[in-house]
């Protein structure tokens, strides 16, 4: 006799825990995995009201009050949708250019934006303007909200006014260090920028965690945290920093290089306008 919420023949163990990742996170390949998983692009698209149906079909499916006949692989992509638009820590709704899921398409745009737009100061500051804005909202919206305190919204607001400042400061001042070493320098602007703006606006941005500490839970999974520390706090915000940065690095170095090469032949010369596209190519690739 068949139970409720079992996929087909399975037997009852073979349903998923649609609070855990689906693949091992104990190695590279299985983080790899889930990353993937939730950062699908795709998801964006999605509806709201499909949305809050997947997060409530996963509750459901948490108390054993699915609908009959149930597959697996819609329990999965209720999952994938759910992780994509809901907080991990406080289950609230995300705004879409805050989500994971919205990095792929955003970081094309502000990347092509940052190289094809260097030359004058004005581009570069507003550039840099809209990258490190989107870069604080990306960052608040995927903060540890167990950290959070409802009065913590003058200092959101004091972290965004600090992080753009310096991030433009960055790249005004590495233009000027650049200026008259050639057109390929120049291109590098961007990308040091970009790096200086994440070493400063992921920290200010989530400054609460390194003066509060984030909670540290057992590994067999207890909901309770065992404490809160500073330290831990230290170390992953210092992880996000460089992978940031390292995961930059490939798309905003090696497309001028690229671009710059391309510049020498005629095909090139006689459709100079192929150079955006090629851009968005290139960074869509990296």
């Amino acid at each position: 006799m068949k139970r409720k919420g079992d996929f087909g023949d399975k037997a009852d163990e073979s349903r998923i825990d649609v609070d855990k990742p689906l693949w091992n996170q104990d190695t590279y390949l299985g983080r790899w995995m889930h990353y993937n998983f939730i950062t699908d692009c795709r998801t964006i698209l999605v509806p709201k009201n499909k949305l809050w149906e997947a997060k409530k079909l996963c509750e459901d499916y948490k108390a054993r009050k699915e609908p009959e006949g149930l597959q697996r692989k819609d329990i999965i992509y209720a999952k994938k949708l759910r992780d994509s638009a809901f907080h991990p820590d406080n289950g609230e709704f995300m705004h879409v250019i805050g989500r994971m899921s919205f990095q792929l398409p955003a970081s094309v745009a502000l990347t092509t934006a940052m190289l094809t737009f260097y030359k004058s100061a004005f581009s570069v500051i507003t550039c840099q303007l809209v990258n490190q804005g989107f870069n604080a909202f990306v960052n608040y919206t995927n903060r540890n909200a167990m950290s959070d305190d409802p009065q913590d919204t003058d200092i959101i607001q004091q972290a965004f006014i600090l992080a753009t400042a310096a991030s433009c400061a960055a790249a005004l001042g590495f233009r000027k260090l650049f200026a008259g070493r050639g057109t390929l320098f120049a291109r590098f602007v961007p990308f040091c920028a970009v790096a200086v703006g994440n070493m400063i606006n992921l920290p200010i941005m989530r400054q609460r965690e390194i003066t509060r500490g984030i909670p540290i839970f057992a590994k067999n999974g207890e909901e309770v945290y065992i404490m809160k520390t500073q330290v831990a706090a230290v170390k992953g915000i210092s992880e996000c920093i460089l992978t940031r940065i390292i995961m930059a690095a490939p798309g905003m170095l090696m497309v001028p290089v690229i671009t710059q090469r391309m510049q020498s032949y005629r095909f090139y010369k006689l459709r100079p306008w192929i150079t955006v596209p090629v851009e968005i190519g290139l960074c869509i690739l990296w």
